[in-house]
């Protein structure tokens, strides 16, 4: 089990007819430190949404009259509601829901029964990625290739070197294409080639998709908030430019 949640600030949501079901899940993420409210019908379960305003719904695909899928649709009609990331639970056996819930919306799926384990994982994984993206659409993303060099300090001080280059950049992160797969965590120093010179940034790995066989590797990179740091600023000075370029071209 994971290590428990002191910091959450916005409630767990869980709609399911079942009471006996969000009691379970209820206790299940009570015990790892995170608030959890339920409802018992898709339609108390979207007014409740709209007043706790959730960090994450865990939502039940089988319920009488609104179905599951019948309220997830409205959730992401709904234009305060829609960016809350839904992870769908169900006992049915059928395939129907699996193939409708991403269509309609859904992040995540869990089969009932699920342990413990499985929920909070899945809750801390949709939550994450919600944070990762509202980072996005606070701070826009540019496509640019640069050439970036990462310094990944290893064994106390060995320092190894793995060169590639942007796909796009951000004040938040960047996607960079490496020639090798870099676990989620890793912190390094990426040296970035700018057209006005080369600048020094920490960077931190929080996704990447592929196999270490891949000729070139797709990582997204977090970028500390470095407020007046030299480097970082002549950074963030490149991205306005940028900007800039886009929406005069555009």
């Amino acid at each position: 089990m994971e290590a428990k949640e002191t910091n959450q600030t916005l409630p767990i949501l869980v709609i399911d007819d079942d009471p006996r079901s969000c009691e379970l899940v209820t206790a299940m993420l009570t015990d790892v430190g995170f608030e959890v409210r339920s409802a018992y019908d898709g339609a108390s379960g979207i007014e409740l949404a709209r007043t706790a305003q959730p960090a994450a719904i865990i939502l039940d695909m089988m319920m009488p009259g609104m179905d599951g899928i019948d309220t997830l649709r409205r959730l992401k009609q709904d234009p305060v509601l829609r960016q809350i990331p839904v992870v769908a639970i169900t006992a049915a056996p059928e395939l129907r829901y699996h193939e409708q819930a991403f269509p309609t919306g859904a992040g995540f799926f869990l089969a009932k029964p699920f342990e413990a384990e499985s929920v909070i994982h899945m809750v801390t994984i949709a939550l994450q990625r919600a944070r990762h993206e509202a980072d996005r659409r606070r701070h826009p993303r540019f496509p640019a290739e640069l050439p970036v060099r990462c310094l990944i300090r290893e064994h106390g001080q060995t320092i190894r070197e793995v060169v590639g280059r942007t796909g796009n950049v951000g004040l938040a992160g960047i996607l960079l294409w490496l020639p090798e797969m870099l676990v989620p965590g890793t912190v390094f120093h990426l040296q970035l080639g700018l057209p006005e010179g080369t600048v020094t940034i920490q960077g931190t790995v929080v996704w990447q998709v592929g196999e270490a066989v891949d000729p070139i590797i797709p990582h997204g990179v977090q970028l500390p908030d470095l407020g007046e740091d030299a480097d970082f600023l002549r950074y963030r000075g490149f991205l306005e430019k940028v900007a800039v370029e886009l929406t005069e071209g555009g």
